[in-house]
């Protein structure tokens, strides 16, 4: 009886561990691809390795890795030239070719469409 408990609960826990890799993939390939600001220049292209590249406005350049966490938001990591780190977070949320970005720290939101990436 305790062996058969036991092994219910080993396929349980296995089974959320498959849903939840698969949740956060399918989130990550979600993101992936360029996006254009719908009220500016700027624009974010997500890679399947986890990097991000920004051009801001006023043509400056940014990069760093990004994560997703359980809850479908994204922690952006950028590297500065004098080796700092600077972590953003922010929810996002994406229907068909539109993401929204409203970041944790100051409220700001910013909405972006998919568009090609340059070849």
């Amino acid at each position: 009886m305790f062996n058969s408990k036991l092994s219910i609960h080993c396929i349980l826990l296995i089974f959320w561990a498959v849903f939840l890799t698969s949740c956060l993939h399918q989130s990550s390939s979600a993101l992936t691809g360029k996006w254009k600001e719908t009220r500016g220049k700027a624009n974010i292209e997500f890679f399947e390795n986890r990097t991000f590249k920004i051009v801001d406005n006023m043509g400056m350049t940014v990069s760093g890795t990004y994560s997703i966490n359980d809850k479908g938001n994204v922690r952006f990591e950028i590297k500065h030239k004098d080796d700092s780190t600077e972590i953003i977070d922010a929810k996002v949320s994406i229907a068909e070719d539109e993401m929204i970005l409203n970041f944790c720290d100051t409220g700001e939101i910013e909405k972006y469409r998919k568009i090609e990436a340059d070849h």
